[in-house]
């Protein structure tokens, strides 16, 4: 099937999958099951981005590899890697789901090593595909202890789980899983190696394929809800993440790499709200990660002429008194929204928002002056309430459960954590030049050594042979 073929293929999925949310979610259909596949908001919402990120993905190939002499060969193992995530995002029987999991991890493999002479390349695969056998061993064990538990065998019977005395330690399971899916430190390494695969590979991994850890604990939240102890170890592991990649990415220079600790940073902030129970929020961060992340990857190359349309317009470091009235203007307008548009109890997501809005007010009002305040207002307050909008929607789309019980020490742990970021990111900003900061920067420019570790442990559990002319 030419290029052309398999996005029309794509765009009717798009177009069937979004009639299907739709329709499922405003209660015009009950949910559609068929041969152990169902069609729910969340599973046909996440399948028809995967197909508009595919599309994008393909429309983008089409061009790197028209001259290519294996174009045919990518092609094929491009759309084998789609299909394969299509069937896990559909799949409600659990060996379905599971057979769909494993494929994604065994083509992707395939494209990971698409170029075999290169050795970093070779060596972030082999570190995927270890922690990726380990990952469907924990899976397989979580499925298996709840059909021998419960005696159900799909997704959609998970709401009929009324004694959850063993359900903790599978969402102790499902948790892992999904770390180790989404790149979460300290098996984090081989996300920022594959960036020497091809560019739509990048593309599809970082906007589609990482998200099925997140992908997972949605699906899962019947089981991940009253487990306390699991949303505790998703909220540790994932605001460490969260800390680390989001301090290292400010000290990385290339493009590509910048952009993969990115991604594990955002992915470990849909993780933490997750944890939190705020399951809506997490899905539209996945919706609008995943539609950056494609455009980042696909536009990676025009980053300098960004970077010197930057320096043509002299942008530079708000002042501290502009940060201080960004951050007064911000915590009004957070405080306002969360009081009017929600109940939830939960301190650390409106930090998080009132965090972003404050310092991109001071930017703006640091450059434009103060005579277009109303203006930049004007504009925090309608993103703000899109912001609300969308996760509003979603709330009433999803089916998921809402976390009743407040966790006032998960709060805290996030908060702390989100303080963190914002004193690593204004230390190395203001005082880059301080002995500190020097020594901080050095060894987050390193990623902390952690990847290291990880690297000897897995070539210790299974060791790699590379071709003899790329021995080194």
């Amino acid at each position: 099937m030419p290029w052309r073929g398999t996005q029309l293929v794509l765009l009717a999925f798009l177009l069937a999958l979004l009639a299907a949310c739709v329709a499922v979610a405003s209660g015009l259909s009950a949910p559609i099951q068929f041969f152990g596949f169902a069609l729910t908001p969340l599973s046909s919402g996440f399948a028809a981005m995967i197909c508009f990120i595919a599309w994008v993905v393909t429309r983008y190939a089409a061009t790197q590899f028209r001259d290519e002499q294996d174009a045919g060969s990518f092609k094929r193992r491009l759309i084998a890697t789609i299909a394969a995530i299509l069937v896990t995002s559909l799949a409600d029987h659990f060996v379905l789901f599971w057979l769909g999991w494993v494929a994604v991890s065994l083509t992707l493999h395939r494209l990971l090593v698409f170029y075999p002479e290169r050795p970093r390349a070779m060596l972030a695969a082999h570190k995927k595909f270890i922690f990726a056998r380990i990952a469907e061993t924990l899976l397989a064990a979580a499925l298996l202890t709840l059909y021998f538990t419960y005696d159900i065998t799909r997704i959609s019977e998970l709401s009929f789980i009324a004694d959850h005395s063993v359900s903790n330690w599978v969402a102790i399971l499902l948790v892992t899983v999904a770390a180790m899916k989404c790149a979460q430190l300290p098996v984090h390494g081989w996300l920022l190696q594959v960036v020497e695969a091809p560019t739509p590979v990048s593309a599809l991994l970082h906007a589609g394929i990482i998200n099925l850890g997140g992908y997972l604990l949605l699906q899962f939240s019947e089981v991940l809800t009253p487990a306390e102890g699991a949303r505790w170890l998703l909220a540790v592991i994932a605001g460490l993440s969260m800390l680390v990649a989001a301090s290292v990415t400010m000290t990385r220079i290339s493009v590509k790499v910048r952009l993969a600790w990115s991604t594990v940073a955002q992915m470990a902030l849909m993780l933490v709200e997750i944890s939190l129970g705020f399951y809506a929020l997490a899905a539209l961060h996945l919706l609008a990660h995943s539609c950056y992340k494609a455009y980042a990857f696909l536009s990676a190359g025009s980053a300098v002429e960004q970077h010197e349309r930057q320096v043509f317009a002299q942008l530079e470091l708000p002042s501290f008194r502009a940060l201080l009235g960004g951050a007064v203007i911000a915590t009004v307008l957070v405080v306002a929204a969360a009081y009017l548009l929600t109940t939830q109890l939960y301190i650390a997501p409106w930090l998080a928002v009132g965090m972003a809005l404050a310092l991109w007010l001071a930017s703006e009002v640091d450059y434009f002056g103060r005579r277009h305040l109303i203006r930049t207002l004007a504009i925090s307050a309608f993103w703000l309430g899109l912001y609300l909008i969308g996760a509003l929607l979603l709330k009433a789309l999803l089916t998921t459960p809402v976390a009743e019980v407040y966790l006032l020490g998960i709060d805290i742990w996030v908060c702390f954590v989100l303080l963190g970021i914002a004193s690593v990111y204004l230390w190395l900003l203001y005082r880059p030049r301080r002995a500190l900061g020097h020594r901080l920067f050095i060894a987050l420019n390193a990623g902390l050594y952690l990847d290291e570790w990880a690297t000897r442990l897995s070539l210790r559990i299974w060791p790699l042979r590379l071709p003899k002319g790329e021995q080194s």
